[in-house]
């Protein structure tokens, strides 16, 4: 058993859920992870002046409601095993508050296991309802940008004070200024577990304030409520609160803050029976922006006659709302050829939802169908988000690649004027043989660059013969060490 197949267990267990997954970590997580910590341990982080170091990585921008845009990164293969790797060796200094009035849920591990995002929020969810019965006053607070905003020094000086191994402090100190080209604000990648658990983990100084009084103080992340039964107090608290994030630079979300008794706050709790069933049910099989709890093995229910009517009757709504969108993907699976008149809509008015609409797809029987419909959007659509692409593109890759006219879908989103590196780079992992996709593979692998595109076109050859693909890595392994590395990954599979 190698020494970090444990590492490799926590990243695949979270390699599904994140927001762009590309095959190219996993495989090289996956079959080469002594090699990756070689490196990492041996030419990165253990040396002062070393000719190595972590690289400043892409940018990526997933989508959010309203056709806003979320900020991050994607992380190449070293840089992503590396803060795995560091949060599992860290993973006991992650936990809870151990105040009953006092609870911050989500990120962090439970005998080795990264605790399930979906049962924590289920948990999240009753704790506030049962607040709001208990008590006459709420607050519900949510951070402004929180992960773009986070300061680099702030994080290191919160890691500092809670692990005890110092060397892991300077190799994140390290990790955060090299692939951000030194630049110390909106340093930490978001989608990923490991960065969700220092996201939750930062905010403790929160949970742990002697100057909050209020009787009680829930936290998923930077989602907050605090209740009480005097207003009083919980209106200084408010104060106090932004005091506190203040001096980390943070502030809140003024147009998501509610603030009186509980029974005038929107918390989704007063809905009507038949929505609060749904909502439950889609907590079962989907949390967030499309995470798919594929492991937790959560048992799910068969919609009911009414259940299905009332889906159908939001799904032909002319002013279908997103989050009635997402409902409808998550819930609709079983009855998809329902829903499949609407796709075309649903692409239009809701890119974020692009990941949940992979899950669906997986379910359409209309294959045909399907492709047409992603055809048509893609070469009618003038701009077409990162997020929207890449997610497409793995629906071609999983669900359509037998179908006929397939081959000129992946050249519409590879070749769109809207592609990204991280889209594109989707397209060449794919280890197809047909389409001229090894000739679009080699003119990446002949270039001699170090970067997704070549990355990508790598690992998408390990489908071809040896000779070929061996021939064809020698040219790409001259391109520096990490193409050195994925070269010889390739080369084993």
């Amino acid at each position: 058993m190698s020494k970090y197949s444990k590492t490799v267990e926590y990243f695949l267990t979270d390699f599904s859920r994140t927001l762009f997954p590309l095959e190219t970590n996993r495989i090289l997580i996956e079959h080469s992870s002594e090699k990756l910590a070689e490196f990492i341990y041996q030419q990165i982080t253990h040396k002062k002046e070393s000719q190595q170091q972590f690289l400043f990585q892409v940018r990526a921008d997933a989508a959010k409601p309203n056709f806003h845009l979320r900020r991050t990164f994607k992380l190449d293969p070293i840089a992503e095993f590396f803060l795995y790797d560091l949060t599992y060796r860290n993973r006991t200094v992650f936990r809870d508050v151990p105040l009953n009035h006092r609870k911050n849920f989500g990120y962090r591990f439970n005998q080795g296991k990264m605790i399930s995002p979906a049962q924590s929020y289920r948990d999240f969810r009753l704790a506030v309802y049962k607040g709001s019965q208990r008590f006459t006053y709420g607050i519900k607070v949510d951070i402004a940008q929180y992960f773009n905003s986070l300061y680099h020094h702030d994080l290191i000086e919160w890691f500092n004070g809670v692990t005890k191994n110092k060397d892991d402090v300077d190799f994140l100190d390290k990790f955060l200024r090299q692939i951000n080209g030194g630049r110390s604000i909106d340093c930490l990648p978001q989608g990923i577990y490991p960065t969700k658990i220092i996201g939750s983990q930062f905010l403790r100084f929160l949970d742990e304030s002697n100057r909050l009084r209020a009787s009680q103080i829930l936290r998923f992340m930077d989602d907050i409520y605090l209740f009480d039964n005097d207003y009083g107090v919980l209106l200084r608290d408010f104060y106090q609160m932004q005091r506190l994030l203040g001096q980390k630079s943070l502030t809140v979300n003024s147009a998501k803050t509610q603030l009186g008794r509980v029974n005038e706050l929107h918390i989704e709790l007063e809905i009507d029976e038949i929505k609060s069933n749904l909502l439950d049910q889609r907590v079962r099989v989907i949390f967030g922006s499309g995470v798919e709890e594929e492991s937790d093995q959560v048992e799910e229910r068969p919609l009911t006659e009414e259940e299905v009517e009332y889906l159908l009757g939001l799904l032909n709504n002319p002013h279908l709302e997103e989050d009635d969108a997402e409902l409808i993907l998550a819930l609709m699976r079983e009855h998809s050829d329902d829903v499949l008149g609407q796709i075309p809509t649903l692409l239009r008015k809701f890119p974020s939802l692009s990941k949940n609409f992979y899950f669906f797809a997986q379910h359409v029987q209309d294959k045909t169908t399907l492709l047409n419909y992603i055809r048509d959007f893609v070469r009618e659509t003038v701009f077409v988000p990162e997020f929207q692409l890449f997610w497409l593109s793995k629906v071609v890759e999983t669900q359509l690649l037998k179908v006929e006219g397939v081959d000129e879908v992946l050249s519409l989103l590879y070749e769109h004027t809207s592609a990204t590196d991280i889209s594109k780079a989707k397209i060449l992992e794919i280890p197809e043989q047909r389409f001229g996709m090894p000739n679009l593979r080699e003119e990446q692998l002949r270039t001699g660059a170090s970067g997704w595109l070549a990355w990508s076109a790598a690992v998408g050859s390990r489908n071809a013969s040896k000779a070929t693909r061996n021939h064809l890595l020698g040219y790409f392994a001259h391109g520096g060490p990490i193409n050195q590395l994925v070269a010889q990954c390739v080369k084993k599979l």
